[in-house]
């Protein structure tokens, strides 16, 4: 694993192992307009809204794209009706995926450099997955639209045309943008033949233009087919290929930390036990500032996470700030740092037995993870169980019923519906379960996927009593495709998956039976230099939903005695 903080920092919401050689989980539609719709008209907008836009503006004309996104985010839910922050935030996620792809060494000394009929192929390959496997029949239209949207976007940026074409004058560059803007408005795609064509003239067009190769421009449209079709849908460099299979492994070189992008540097949001940044000392909370001697701030997540990575065995120096505001140098070897689902546990109430357990992913070991917790919380007294699911972003399907199967002797734990062969499924519980005390399932809006279907399932069959707020609502199913024609991966959403009494989960998610409307995720973000809220979680004191449960199971410990 390149980098372990990319992957839980990226929010993967793994939801299943379906179909050969693939992994899957959800999605919302994407967005689908112009590439440059322009600013909407002065006056056109409220004054706070006018705000928003100019900041919004801003960043983007400093290639701030990630602040942009969430600048024009902010204003799409306060204003939904205006079309015009909506398109301003299609065209920044285009620009923010275009320069990750260009960060990416995989990306760059692999996929850039694959032959013309090696790039065609995989276009041609992605364009036939998307066919047969995606949830929903989908035109081809679309798919080609925003691969002509991806490949014009990209004509601006400076990156993308000096790697790519830097010979090119900036008047062959815009020539060559109003060439492709009239072929996306004169677009009929009625075969997979067709959208291969027209990529190839406007491979033709931009050689002609300004002599770029046709290899970056096929790789638009193949990135571009992707992104047209939901949030979940991705395609995957060798890099990120590799991340999200090690990230399932739950296997990483690397560091053992969870990072977050701060104005002063890289932000500590997670620490894993056991790995190097563990055991040198280092917190969530802490704020890394130096890398290899030299400042961080200002880069993009990726340029600094960047500077972390390195092979097996190899020596790190990092200068991290503290929350007193003091700054301590570490060396850090890199090595393999094994990512323990059950990040805490014990008895939170000795009196009434009640014991305590934080689940923070899905991956191949988790079952296993929770039979040892649960046992050893039970050599120790235990009569009553909470399993924390707040901020635990989902994982593999086969796993989250492998829980609930622990918990529930018989019936339907999941079922899942798409188009292709094997995504149809429905999953029972297999009659043997393990462990039968009385269960307080706490989620919040950050528990996603998997979480969703082990907790709706627990729900379902009235087995758990679920405190906190409505969960995110992830409700479709990903299928990873590790692709023939080139090595790299599809992340395809295939499915969408639903609980025992056929509750959709997609953009409903989980509503508690108990709701506590609290910020208190496993993960909490952290602002500034404060301790970070992560330090209250599974401390009965301090964590006050889980003081909410405890409360509730020692008002309903008789009756469960």
């Amino acid at each position: 694993m390149r980098r372990l903080f990319s992957c839980y920092l990226a929010g993967l919401l793994l939801a299943a192992l379906a179909g050969t050689g693939s992994v899957a989980w959800a999605g919302q539609p994407a967005l689908r307009s112009e590439a440059d719709p322009g600013p909407p008209a002065a006056g056109a907008l409220p004054e706070a809204a006018e705000s928003l836009l100019e900041q919004g503006l801003d960043h983007e004309r400093s290639h701030n794209w990630a602040a942009a996104i969430e600048t024009y985010h902010t204003a799409t839910e306060r204003w939904p009706s205006r079309v015009d922050f909506s398109r301003r935030l299609r065209l920044c996620e285009i620009h923010f995926k275009l320069a990750r792809r260009y960060r990416d060494t995989s990306f760059r000394n692999i996929l850039l450099r694959l032959p013309p009929e090696q790039a065609v192929e995989l276009y041609d390959e992605v364009m036939e997955r998307i066919q047969t496997n995606y949830v929903d029949p989908v035109p081809l239209e679309p798919l080609v639209r925003h691969g002509l949207d991806n490949l014009e976007v990209a004509l601006r940026d400076p990156v993308f045309v000096k790697t790519n074409a830097p010979a090119a004058t900036p008047e062959r560059v815009n020539w060559l943008r109003d060439a492709l803007r009239k072929h996306r408005a004169q677009l009929r795609v009625p075969d997979r033949t067709a959208a291969i064509q027209l990529a190839l003239t406007s491979s033709e067009l931009s050689r002609q233009a300004i002599g770029m190769a046709s290899t970056p421009v096929f790789l638009e449209f193949t990135c571009g087919a992707c992104d047209a079709l939901d949030d979940f849908t991705s395609y995957l460099t060798p890099d990120k290929l590799e991340d999200l299979y090690a990230m399932i492994d739950g296997n990483f070189v690397g560091l053992g930390v969870e990072l977050k992008i701060d104005k002063e540097g890289l932000r500590l949001i997670g620490v894993i036990r056991g790995g190097p940044a563990w055991e040198a000392g280092l917190k969530a909370g802490e704020l890394i500032v130096k890398v290899g001697g030299q400042t961080i701030k200002g880069l993009s997540l990726d340029e600094a996470a960047n500077r972390l990575q390195g092979a097996e065995g190899t020596t790190i120096d990092l200068d991290v700030k503290r929350p007193d505001g003091t700054t301590q140098s570490h060396r850090l070897v890199r090595r393999h740092v094994d990512v323990e689902s059950v990040a805490k546990m014990g008895i939170v109430d000795p009196t009434d037995g009640i014991g305590y357990l934080q689940l923070t992913g899905f991956q191949k070991t988790s079952a296993d993870e929770i039979d040892q917790a649960v046992a050893a919380l039970s050599r120790q007294g235990m009569r009553v169980l909470v399993i924390d699911l707040r901020g635990n972003p989902g994982g593999l399907l086969n796993v989250a019923v492998e829980i609930a199967e622990r918990f529930i002797d018989s019936g339907l734990i999941v079922s899942t519906r798409g188009r292709a062969a094997g995504q149809t499924q429905v999953l029972t519980a297999n009659g043997r379960a393990r462990w039968r005390m009385p269960l307080y399932v706490l989620v919040d809006h950050d528990s996603a996927s998997a979480s969703e279907i082990l907790a709706g399932a627990l729900q379902d069959h009235q087995r758990a009593t679920i405190l906190g707020t409505r969960t995110y609502g992830k409700g479709s199913v990903q299928s990873i495709f590790s692709l023939r024609s080139a090595p790299a991966g599809l992340k395809l959403t295939t499915a969408k998956f639903y609980s025992p009494r056929n509750r959709p989960y997609s953009e409903q998610g989980v509503q508690p039976d108990i709701p506590i409307a609290l910020r208190s995720a496993a993960r909490p973000a952290t602002d500034g230099l404060a301790p970070p809220e992560e330090s209250t979680i599974g401390d009965p004191q301090l964590d006050l939903v889980l003081a909410a449960a405890i409360r509730t199971a020692k008002s309903q410990l008789p009756a469960a005695r």
